[in-house]
Order: C-alpha cells, then structure tokens, then sequence
C-alpha cells in the first residue's frame, strides 16, 4: 500500500489561510552567545495565518481563557518553526528598516503543528494579548 501525499492537502490549507487570514510576523528574540557582547537581537518572520475565537464549550478559564484567539498558521514562507517565547504580530504596518512590523503582540501560549505522516500541514497557536 502505498503512503498518502499531503502536498496537495498542505497547497490547500496554504491557499484558504491566504484568501480568508492576514499577514503578520512572528516576532522572535535571541540572545547573544558572545560574553562580551551581551545583548538581545529581535526579527520579524513574515506570516499568514486565520484568527478566530475559541467555542464556549472549549473555554475553561484556566487553560483557554475567555480572550484567547485560535491561530490557524500557514506553512507558506515561513522559514522558522513557531515556539512559545516567539510573539505574534497582529495587524500595523511593515517598516523597512530594519524590517518589522508595527501592531498588537500576541503572546504564544500553546504551538501544536498538524502533521499527519510527519508532514506539518499548519501550525495551530493559542495566543492571548
């Protein structure tokens, strides 16, 4: 038997999450490795992603708490894995230098990648402001 191909099925989430999402950044800060040159370095990832609410029923007020919004993350030119220290970067405008945008920071409280057969089709994010 042979294996299922989820190319087609990841063009389709890419292609929905781009006609009915935004774009904004994923926001992600490194430290400096170098003991006398301490510091913090910031970069914005570029993104598309569909936010959308979470159902009542899944609102427990400790775990997902009322304002809490479902991030729904295309794979689609995003060049890092999304981590829970990285912040999501909603709405504003791109500045080019240096290159980040300005808008509300979202907070990353859970990151879950749907990859069936090791495939990441999206990312699903539970941010909260």
């Amino acid at each position: 038997m042979s294996a299922f191909d989820y190319t087609s099925t990841r063009a389709t989430a890419e292609r929905l999450i781009a006609r009915f999402g935004q774009v904004g950044a994923l926001r992600r800060t490194t430290s400096s490795t170098d003991p006398f040159n301490p510091g913090q370095a910031t970069a914005d990832h570029r993104c598309t992603f569909a936010m959308l609410d979470y159902a009542k029923k899944d609102i427990d007020g400790s775990l997902i708490k009322q304002t809490d919004q479902l991030v729904y993350l295309s794979t689609a030119g995003l060049t890092i894995s999304p981590e829970t220290q990285d912040k999501l970067i909603v709405g504003g405008t791109w500045q080019a230098s240096p290159v980040k945008l300005n808008g509300a920071v979202m907070t990353i409280v859970n990151v879950k990648p749907l990859s069936p057969a090791g495939t990441v089709l999206m990312w699903e994010l539970q941010t909260r402001r």
